[in-house]
């Protein structure tokens, strides 16, 4: 079949969860796809499910605009649905996150039938959210190619095949795979022609193609050199591969400019790798162009590579929300996941951050808990630690994802079916453990941490001043003597 300019229409589908939350959330990898696509002669179209500017979801909210917090981010709008029986015990409502069901459909209904359309997917445990859009795409443009992409679609194939059931599904980085499938369908080898070898010589994802952007999301790299235990970046993308600078700059400052925003969030696994020759020239030029421009990492950092010098860089250049990996400080641990940070490089990196100018509550850093064969009081000690540093925690459970190392281990050691369900993925009903008093004890830590969290804020630590420190101690051991714990 010949098709002079292919109709493609991308869909991001809706969450279903029992919380989700916009801290600069956009299907990246699918706006990378439709401007490739949009610069071969394809006409693109976006429909984005949790898209929070849509008229209708603000009519039904009485609003004009989504409710957003500072740099953009906000919640979705969400209904309320069944929960699936496999989750039923988590005492929360699941819910769909995004376009309410029948204006998903009326979005469908008033655009021309595509010739293919294009599903992301995200993470495992949100599989129904693709399931959903797919079924619903078929009803009204049947006979329509369905192409399924992205983290779940990577991850899980089979599962997504039985599921799910697309026409095709494509693993991994999509551009490539993607033009070859449609260049084949409609006999388009143009589509193909001079195909870009590097992240660099694709076109700027068509964020333009959104009812509205809020913020920025770039990435300087892709993949990730490192290969943590938990973390299933080298399954999805095996190559780590760096942008220059330059071009980074250039993006960041065309694209606010167009878009009109002032937020930006990096989306790299790897920000600060070789920062002599990527993060600091980088800032620099961002320095020197001197654009009111504010910085984002929701993902977290390696802070082993933040010196004095890129500390004062990343302080100059506003980057506001500012995450660090800690996730443990058991030597044994660290040796385990990844081995790519220290306690003592932890507190450096503070250290640094501080001098050129931060305040210890401005800093964040991951802790993880619910890892195979960790102990609960592993976590606490480095809630303390983060804690003693002044910093604020931001607590993790721990998500047995398909395809990594601590996966395979938790179902060899018998913690996690091997058949199970993508839903018993999600780190909010503590999977390794999968019952209410599991939930109920990490929500009893989650308290704790948002207790010192807040202690943080004003300036307040339990292990600052030192006589402070010994008095909680000291406090602690005769209230176990008192309990007969000894």
């Amino acid at each position: 079949m010949t098709v002079l300019a292919p109709r493609v229409l991308c869909i991001n589908p809706w969450i279903y969860d029992f919380a989700a939350y916009d801290h600069w959330s956009k299907p990246l990898g699918l706006l990378y796809i439709a401007a490739l696509l949009r610069a071969r002669g394809c006409q693109v179209d976006v429909l984005d499910c949790l898209d929070k500017w849509h008229p209708e979801v603000l009519r039904r909210q009485c609003r004009t605009a989504p409710k957003l917090r500072q740099y953009g981010i906000g919640p979705f709008y969400r209904e309320i649905v069944p929960t699936p029986a496999c989750v039923n015990f988590i005492p929360r409502h699941f819910a769909r996150y995004g376009l309410p069901e029948d204006v998903f459909r009326a979005e469908l209904q008033r655009r021309p039938c595509p010739d293919a359309i294009l599903v992301t997917s995200f993470m495992t445990y949100w599989y129904i959210g693709p399931q959903r859009v797919v079924d619903i795409c078929r009803t009204i443009f049947p006979g329509v190619p369905v192409i399924l992409g992205g983290i779940y679609a990577s991850l899980l194939p089979e599962h997504a095949q039985q599921v799910v059931k697309p026409d095709y599904l494509i693993t991994g980085p999509g551009e490539y795979k993607v033009a070859e499938l449609l260049a084949r369908l409609f006999d388009k080898p143009d589509l193909l022609t001079d195909f870009p070898t590097h992240i660099d010589d694709f076109p700027y994802p068509a964020f333009d193609l959104l009812r509205k952007n809020d913020y920025l999301i770039v990435m300087t790299s892709r993949g990730c050199p490192f290969r943590c235990t938990f973390c299933a970046t080298y399954t999805i993308d095996s190559v780590f591969s760096q942008r220059r600078p330059e071009r980074v700059v250039e993006e960041i400052l065309s694209q606010t400019r167009r878009l009109r925003v002032r937020d930006v969030a990096f989306y790299d696994d790897a920000l600060l790798m070789q920062p002599h020759l990527r993060i600091k020239p980088l800032l620099r030029a961002l320095l020197a162009s001197k654009r009111p421009l504010r910085f984002h990492t929701p993902n977290g950092l390696h802070a082993r590579y933040i010196d004095e010098e890129l500390a004062d860089l990343m302080y100059r250049c506003r980057f506001t929300t500012v995450r660090l990996s800690l996730e443990s400080v058991a030597k044994e641990r660290l040796r385990d996941i990844h081995n790519k940070i220290t306690p003592g490089e932890m507190a450096r990196a503070v250290h640094n951050l501080i001098k050129a100018g931060y305040e210890p509550r401005q800093l964040e850093t991951y802790v993880i808990m619910g890892l195979p064969n960790q102990p609960l009081e592993e976590v606490v000690e480095t809630i303390l630690y983060a804690n003693s540093l002044g910093i604020q925690v931001r607590l993790s459970a721990f998500s047995p994802i398909p395809g990594t190392t601590d996966y395979a281990r938790a179902i060899a050691d018998g913690y996690f079916p091997a058949d199970a369900d993508p839903l018993l993925t999600n780190n909010t009903i503590i999977p390794l453990a999968r019952t209410r008093d599991a939930y109920e004890r990490f929500y009893a830590v989650a308290q704790l941490t948002q207790l010192l969290n807040e202690g943080v804020k004003r300036g307040v630590s339990v292990f600052r001043p030192q006589e402070l420190r010994q008095a909680v101690f000291t406090a602690l051991d005769r209230l176990r003597a008192a309990a007969g714990v000894l």
